[in-house]
């Protein structure tokens, strides 16, 4: 089966198209010559009275057709066994006594196993007219039918049939055919039943319930001439009413129901009865109703945009996956989910944002090391000839808000860099350096964390000299990634968690000049970055909703723009004081964002960064104190971009040789 590709841009509307299809799809069930009464509990043919297609339910949903069949005896034609046999049925469970199973046993359904539960609990079922008692009118005949009816619900051992029918059928694997003898008593009650647990309205499961007397037309006749030559006339038009069905004889049993069970509504009293009644946990209905029925949209899903709405659409497409209609985790938060009428965040949780928050965060590494090694790296403080040993710890914090889909990141990171930077003659200087960033990224209750060993170097080549005039310098970082990351997800799904390895590096080149003012030294520059991550897939664990996450590769171009004001240092106590204003802006010239892949069951999810800007402004201060040999610097620096804000903070140590 082709699946179904989620992604972010466009989400809900794809699924959606597809859900409505499926709403619209028809009742094909074969007529079987030699079982009348078989119909699938879906629906209703329009030749039966029915609407020829599934029927729809509470919240949004439609019946799932070839789930559940209900029958008369299964005392069928070769050529009608055939037909069965290619239904896929996987079982085949007999509601009658064994008298009954005596006169007219099953033919055996191949690839079906066989399951007998005796509803009445005696060897025959019993009368509602006693031997020398038949009743004298219609109406009565009708009454005392009801009278059995309404033991469906008040006598215990039927209760605990009914009980035990319902709950073979949510632990069964595959479609499965329930029966009784004529498939309209035992099998209408059932069938009604299952019809109130899925949420169809009251009136189709009473229809439902009367089609038997469309579908069973011919043999109902043939018991009434059966009964005129054994009664005579008068009598067998009395007991006309009992060889079909009625909707008097479901009313009793719902009349039962609310007595027993009273409550403001009837959907309140069947819930009681369920439970209290026939001993259903809410755990056995939320599987048997994901059996029986597809929701197409779920709780607020039209109304996501963005990640959010193609984690809803993955919610909505898991309803067609193993973990639906079973007893997992998935089933009940979804069904539960569907009752209170929201998916309580788990929508934004489901596709692992995260991953695309931590790709986001390595592109912007580049850009943060920047600021960490303006001070030490560019050597024009130096002497040919003389270089400097450092080494700088930073740390900082980066936020965007949520927006568009996308939960709100929370980025934390800190580490040390080393290096040596060497001023070869008065034009040109160079500098290696070697680091560690403890990176963390927090969004939609996931926290990623992004170690990262970097190492950086480049250099800077002047056309007259590093003092003072135009420039050109490059600067490459490469970094490899060790990702760790857990998803903590709500409605009880647990917390899914998987790490991998990559790598992370970039290569720039920019032009600049140097300004000497009388009081200040202005250095603009301007440039151009490709920055590029690549994360190895891996597979999560530890949750049904679980992903398996493929590699990420992106890369992003960007334009440079730089200004470094310096003003002149000044001197007091052996110390020579610096000050500097910083300023940086990155433009990117491609999508600003990254975006992951995940998998489930064959459902792909995909999605994007929460920080999406197309650019990024940084700027501060920075305040260097150098005595001898020995220097310190101390600088503060704001970022700025869509949605964006953060602070970096760092302290240098430095010592000239």
């Amino acid at each position: 089966m082709q699946r179904i590709l989620l992604g972010a841009a466009a989400p809900a509307a794809l699924w959606l198209a597809v859900a409505q299809a499926f709403a619209q799809q028809a009742i094909t069930t074969p007529f079987l010559p030699s079982d009348s009464n078989f119909r699938d509990l879906a629906g209703i043919a329009a030749s039966y009275g029915g609407t020829g297609f599934a029927d729809l339910t509470a919240h949004d949903g439609v019946m799932r057709p070839g789930v559940f069949y209900r029958s008369e005896k299964l005392d069928v034609s070769d050529a009608d066994l055939a037909t069965l046999s290619s239904l896929s049925i996987t079982q085949d469970i007999d509601l009658r006594t064994p008298e009954e199973i005596d006169e007219t046993p099953d033919r055996p359904l191949p690839g079906a196993s066989y399951v007998n539960i005796n509803i009445y609990g005696t060897n025959s079922p019993p009368s509602p007219f006693p031997p020398g008692n038949l009743p004298t009118t219609p109406q009565e005949a009708a009454a005392e039918f009801g009278a059995q009816y309404a033991l469906f619900v008040s006598d215990p051992t039927q209760a605990a049939g009914f009980g035990e029918v319902l709950l073979d059928l949510a632990h069964s694997d595959g479609a499965v055919l329930y029966h009784c003898s004529a498939g309209k008593d035992r099998t209408g009650w059932t069938s009604f039943l299952l019809q109130t647990i899925a949420g169809v309205d009251l009136t189709t499961r009473i229809n439902d319930y009367l089609a038997t007397n469309a579908y069973s037309s011919a043999q109902i006749a043939a018991e009434y001439q059966t009964a005129v030559a054994q009664y005579g006339l008068a009598t067998a038009n009395i007991l006309y009413p009992t060889f079909g069905v009625q909707a008097s004889y479901l009313d009793a049993a719902i009349a039962e129901v609310r007595q027993m069970y009273p409550a403001a509504t009837l959907d309140e009293s069947m819930y009681a009865y369920l439970t209290q009644g026939l001993g259903l946990t809410r755990a056995d209905i939320y599987v048997l109703r994901a059996k029986m029925v597809l929701f197409l949209t779920l709780p607020g899903q039209s109304g996501f945009v963005g990640n959010a709405a193609a984690g809803a659409a993955l919610l909505n497409a898991l309803q067609n996956s193993p973990l639906s209609g079973t007893y997992t985790a998935y089933n009940y938060y979804l069904q539960s989910a569907i009752d209170a009428g929201t998916l309580g965040g788990v929508q934004s949780q489901a596709g692992g944002q995260a991953r695309a928050d931590a790709a986001a965060y390595l592109l912007r590494q580049p850009f943060r090391l920047d600021a960490a090694l303006a001070a030490s790296v560019d050597g024009r403080d130096l002497a040919p000839g003389q270089g400097r040993m450092w080494m700088t710890g930073l740390a900082g914090n980066f936020v965007t808000d949520a927006h568009d889909g996308a939960a709100s990141s929370a980025e934390r990171s800190g580490g040390p860099l080393a290096g040596v930077s060497y001023r070869i003659d008065a034009r040109a200087s160079a500098f290696a350096a070697v680091g560690y960033d403890w990176g963390s990224v927090s969004s939609a209750g996931a926290t990623a964390n992004v170690g990262s060993a970097i190492g950086a170097m480049g250099g800077r080549y002047a056309f007259g000299s590093l003092d003072e005039g135009p420039y050109v310098s490059a600067r490459a970082y490469f970094a490899g990634v060790d990702y760790d990351g857990s998803r903590r997800l709500g409605g009880g799904l647990g917390e899914a968690s998987g790490g991998a390895g990559g790598m992370a590096y970039s290569g720039q080149i920019e032009l600049g000049d140097v300004i000497r003012l009388a009081a200040a030294t202005l250095t603009p520059q301007a440039g151009l970055r490709v920055a590029h991550v690549d994360l190895d897939g891996f597979q999560e664990s530890g949750s049904e909703l679980a992903l398996d996450f493929s590699r990420l590769a992106h890369t992003t171009p960007s334009l440079l723009a730089g200004m470094e004001v310096a003003l002149n240092a000044w001197t007091g106590g052996g110390w020579t004081i610096a000050p500097a204003f910083p300023l940086q802006a990155e433009l990117t010239l491609g999508p600003p964002t990254a975006s992951s892949l995940g998998s489930l069951y064959g459902f792909r999810i995909a999605q994007t960064a929460a920080f999406d800007s197309p650019y990024l402004v940084q700027g501060g201060l920075s305040v260097a104190a150098r005595r001898g040999g020995f220097e310190a610097t101390a600088q503060a620096i704001a970022a700025l971009g869509a949605q964006s804000a953060g602070v970096t903070g760092q302290l240098s140590v430095a010592y000239r040789f």
